[in-house]
């Protein structure tokens, strides 16, 4: 059962999701046109009832999703780079060898998450929507790897429709993770709600006739069924604390340390308990998740996740200030904003030279009926069979009535004004869009073919707005997952990971026994994560790879280096079947090469080697007493470091019981509220039931 507390909450968040959805309308709905517009028909109902009226045929000529499958095509070959770094403000004594190699780890693990082939191609839907519809929605979530596991694994997907989540509109942030709460809404019909929350939950609910949820319904009759929404609801839940630095370099609650404190010294412990040198007042949110319907709230929790699960993809908005009430809007544009203007414009061009064609002549001549012989109609009927076309000059054979002769029609041209239009609306579609290799144009037949290489790279600049929409929205969900790993991945197992250069494998983390596991259990705040645009299309890597190669005949010594050094480099740029294969082969190949060099090189001199031995011998005697001063000096240094590591273990015990009792605490109060309002229902149930068998009485 819900607590009071968060049912009371239930008016104030049905009022933020409406007032999300009222402030976000138009851009939902033109989410919704420009989808339409691109990938089903540019030709809309009032424009069938005008071509109807016309008697123009109701046909379309859509270039502009021809437009965005390029820049889809070329952005499937896209792979951002992902880099991931110590946080500047690190301690010097946590960049560690061991710390190192986990910062490695974990950015390969995020490559494998991101750029892995099982998520569904989760970048190209993103950026198609984007593109065509102008913003995009990702989930970030946890779920079990299977029915019978009890690992979960976390998970990147796409909303199913970006148009039914929300943010704060008070969000500045281009992921609007700055705000105070977003949603998703789940329609869900009648018989799937009720199996799922019961049927005593539908009560109340209004089930308002509509065709859609535009007017904001949260519950409504289709022609079919009753549907009822669901919201997935995450705020922030803000506590002002005090912390404290400690002499150990440590940064805790400071609540947390007098608990801290309280069991060191119960303990007697003889080691010098780590001083506070710092304090101050934050701020610390933690995200709380509430599940309501149109009447109340189903569920209510609080979350691991320290940043919004949902993170919002901005194509390239723009803030405009409304005339009215001087208030600033977020506008979301598609690529394919500003050219619909002009796909009407050949719609209705292409239409026109298609009545035109529809509506042509076919008669070849105009003639009396009075002046056609009889026996020659034939002849002005089969004009392509050869004949002799004869026709009577006078009606009835009198010269007083003279009849006009046939004569040719003549087919009256289309306007070439209509054809110019029709042929010319591509280059202008493509100047609008900025999507067009302005060097394709020339009539130059001696241009090269670096120089159409370097055109088709620039063609593609004015999607760099999007592009960059796209990278910032991952590298925010790159950082909402690197905080959620060390609070999911906590038991020993293994890791799939991908090297920046495409190999695949696995790696064990936190195994205790396997001296090649690595630790998980890092401060997500010790890192910093940046995701930045790579190697845009295969005409880039191609151009790659003709810079190495004509450098390399220019400069024998670059051949030389790129031939020892680079020929993994080679291969990544190369776009052939089986490439992924070749760098593996290509990786094993310069080892086998590098150890034979070796090999040769390790052959001994037996002049030389008599001279080495003897200076081992005596090398050795020297480093022999050297040991044995340095093992004195390490034994009192060991002792000292296991007396500080025994300092620091006991620290961390004692904060992990004080957070351990704070959370068992926070279950407790819970379930104490459930009873209180349990037993509060039972009392006044009683108390129902004992008036209603009460006797009445005549007493006044």
């Amino acid at each position: 059962m819900v607590a009071q507390t968060y049912r009371d909450k239930l008016p104030e968040m049905k009022e933020n999701v409406e007032a999300s959805r009222n402030y976000f309308q138009k851009n939902i709905e033109r989410f919704y046109e420009f989808m339409k517009f691109v990938f089903e028909t540019s030709i809309d109902g009032n424009d069938e009832a005008k071509l109807a009226i016309l008697q123009k045929p109701i046909i379309e000529f859509n270039i502009l999703e021809a437009m965005i499958s390029r820049l889809r095509g070329e952005f499937s070959k896209q792979e951002p780079s992902l880099n991931v770094r110590a946080a500047d403000g690190v301690r010097v004594e946590e960049l560690t060898p061991e710390f190192l190699e986990t910062i490695k780890v974990l950015e390969a693990h995020l490559r494998e998450i991101f750029f892995d082939s099982s998520n569904d191609s989760l970048e190209y839907n993103i950026y198609s929507d984007l593109l065509a519809g102008g913003f995009s929605v990702v989930r970030i979530f946890t779920d079990y790897v299977n029915e019978m596991s009890f690992e979960q694994n976390i998970k990147i997907e796409r909303v199913f429709d970006p148009t039914l989540c929300g943010f704060d509109p008070m969000a500045r942030d281009s992921h609007k993770g700055d705000g105070d709460y977003c949603f998703e809404i789940i329609p869900k019909t009648r018989d799937a709600f009720e199996a799922e929350f019961g049927k005593d939950k539908v009560k109340g609910m209004r089930f308002i006739r509509s065709e859609n949820i535009g007017g904001f319904n949260w519950s409504y009759e289709t022609k079919d069924q009753d549907i009822i929404l669901v919201c997935d609801y995450y705020y922030k839940k803000r506590k002002n604390e005090k912390i404290v630095k400690l002499s150990n370099g440590h940064v805790i609650l400071k609540k947390h340390y007098e608990q801290f404190m309280e069991i060191y010294n119960s303990k007697g412990y003889i080691e010098q308990a780590p001083i506070i040198i710092a304090e101050r007042e934050t701020t610390i949110e933690s995200i709380n998740r509430c599940l309501f319907c149109e009447t109340e709230v189903l569920s209510h929790e609080e979350t691991a996740y320290r940043y919004f699960p949902l993170v919002f993809f901005d194509g390239n908005s723009v803030n405009l200030r409304d005339d009215t009430d001087g208030s600033a809007t977020q506008m979301t544009r598609p690529i394919v904003y500003h050219a619909k203007g002009i796909q009407q414009l050949k719609n209705f061009a292409g239409q026109s030279v298609a009545a035109e064609i529809e509506n042509m002549v076919q008669h070849k001549f105009i003639v009396s009926v009075e002046a056609i012989p009889e026996e020659y109609q034939d002849a002005y009927k089969n004009v392509q069979q050869a004949s002799t076309l004869v026709y009577n000059a006078f009606y009835k054979d009198d010269p007083t009535m003279p009849l006009t002769p046939p004569r040719e029609i003549q087919r009256t041209p289309t306007p070439p004004i209509v054809e110019n239009t029709f042929m010319g609306t591509d280059q202008v579609t493509q100047t609008i869009l900025g999507n067009y290799d302005g060097i394709m144009k020339t009539n130059d037949k001696q241009v090269s073919g670096v120089a159409l290489q370097q055109g088709a790279l620039q063609s593609n600049a004015a999607a760099l707005p999007y592009l960059m929409g796209y990278i910032k929205g991952l590298n925010r969900s790159a950082i909402i997952v690197a905080d959620l790993i060390p609070k999911f991945y906590v038991t020993p197992r293994s890791l799939p990971v991908r090297q920046a250069n495409g190999k695949r494998s696995y790696q064990v983390i936190n195994h205790q026994d396997n001296p090649d596991s690595v630790d998980f259990y890092y401060n997500p705040d010790s890192l910093q994560i940046k995701v930045e645009a790579g190697v845009s299309s295969g005409i880039q890597k191609q151009v790659a790879l003709e810079q190495l190669t004509s450098l390399s005949q220019a400069i024998p010594v670059v051949g030389e280096f790129v031939s020892e050094m680079g020929l993994e480099i080679v291969i990544d740029n190369m776009d052939i079947r089986g490439s992924e294969e070749l760098k593996v082969l290509a990786a094993k190949f310069m080892e086998m090469r590098a150890q034979a060099k070796q090999a040769q090189a390790q052959q001994p001199d037996p002049l030389q080697l008599e001279a080495e031995v003897y200076e081992r011998t005596e090398m050795a005697k020297v480093e022999q007493q050297a040991i044995k001063v340095q093992g004195d000096q390490a034994i009192q240094a060991a002792k000292v470091a296991n007396e500080k590591q025994l300092t620091d273990i006991k620290f961390m015990e004692a904060i992990a019981k004080i957070k351990e009792g704070e959370a068992k605490q926070l279950l407790e109060q819970e379930r104490v509220d459930s009873e209180n309002a349990r037993t509060a229902v039972e009392t006044a149930i009683n108390f129902a039931k004992e008036l209603g068998n009460r006797e009445p009485t005549n007493e006044v």
